[in-house]
């Protein structure tokens, strides 16, 4: 079971700190090399989904997203930034990732916000719909991109060989019930290897949240899996597991995924263990096609279906939905 204090997660963030202070002043003036970009696109969805007895809605959403990146490096060390402005068709103007990275080849920093390494990567999810709101566990509680008060801190290690070690930290992410600041409240070790036309990935993450009710979320888990090439797909086998100390529960997901030129398929299936109560179980496919619009570089046309069926939900145990993306990179 977690342990009730931060002792582990406050350990690890003060070892990246030192060696942030450690290595700040070393950077040298001379031989730099700056680079900057700027680009953007556009994605709009038009959904249909049913998710219970006479449910079905008729939905679009989109957004806009532009991004600004930026480096610099001298004979040893880079610094290397990126900002991510998303403008959402329902008037929500936001932040995606807004963070600074700087080391050298064989380790480097990362502060602010963005995403981890993904331990369940889902392929071409266009379109995923659950039924019955049973739990599905990705192992992504610190993966990032946290609330508007919280902070991450990440280190990575390359070293010669084919092997990578990721250290990601969250602290103070805002919670709906409010949480304490000064926490730590999610630390997430990740080890990866890349081979030919080979990668694996496991990762351990836990997540200690004080609310300022006086409650805790305690929660931690375990994510991995492979990719490999299969002639010309690429094909990703993925398990995850959760311990829920607060309620009682534990969950293991499963998923399987094939990505062939413009094509998807994948296959998702979790079950939820519950000390009380019923034991839910879900099972989701979902594919999608790509398309050139009109043969215009950099437009395209996504179509995209999903359908689940749930055990042990209650009335709601399938849902299917469909949906037609529109994407333009300007």
């Amino acid at each position: 079971m977690l342990a009730k204090n931060h002792n582990y997660g406050t350990a690890a963030l003060l070892s990246i700190f030192t060696l942030a202070l450690g290595t700040a002043g070393q950077v040298q003036s001379a031989s730099l090399n700056p680079t900057f970009s700027l680009d953007a696109n556009i994605e709009l969805d038009t959904d249909a989904v049913d998710d219970g007895p006479g449910s079905t809605e008729y939905t679009q959403g989109g957004r806009v997203e532009a991004n600004l990146r930026g480096e610099i490096r001298s004979e040893r060390y880079f610094v290397r930034g990126k900002g991510t402005l998303i403008l959402a068709k329902d008037s929500d103007t936001h932040t995606d990732d807004m963070w600074i990275q700087f080391g050298e080849q064989r380790w480097d920093l990362q502060f602010g916000r963005f995403e981890a390494i993904d331990l369940f990567p889902k392929g071409k999810d266009t379109l995923i719909v659950h039924a019955g709101g049973a739990p599905v566990y990705e192992a992504n509680l610190v993966r990032g991109r946290v609330g508007t008060d919280g902070g991450q801190i990440a280190l990575h290690l390359n070293g010669n060989s084919s092997f990578g070690f990721e250290l990601a930290t969250l602290f103070g992410d805002d919670n709906d019930d409010g949480t304490n600041e000064d926490a730590v409240t999610g630390v997430r070790p990740v080890l990866t290897f890349s081979g030919d036309g080979f990668s694996a990935r496991l990762g351990y993450e836990f997540q200690n949240v004080d609310l300022e009710s006086g409650d805790e979320i305690d929660q931690q888990g375990v994510g991995g899996g492979v990719s490999f090439a299969l002639g010309e797909a690429l094909v990703n086998l993925n398990a995850a597991w959760l311990d829920n100390d607060n309620d009682d529960f534990e969950v293991t997901t499963f998923g399987a995924n094939l990505v062939y030129g413009r094509f998807g398929l994948g296959l998702i299936h979790s079950e939820t263990d519950n000390d009380a109560g019923a034991d839910p179980e879900v099972t989701t496919t979902y594919a999608a096609y790509t398309l050139p619009l009109f043969d215009i570089d950099n437009a395209s046309v996504t179509f995209a279906v999903s359908g689940s069926t749930a055990d042990n939900v209650g009335e709601d145990d399938s849902a299917y939905g469909g949906r037609l993306r529109f994407n333009y990179t300007f």
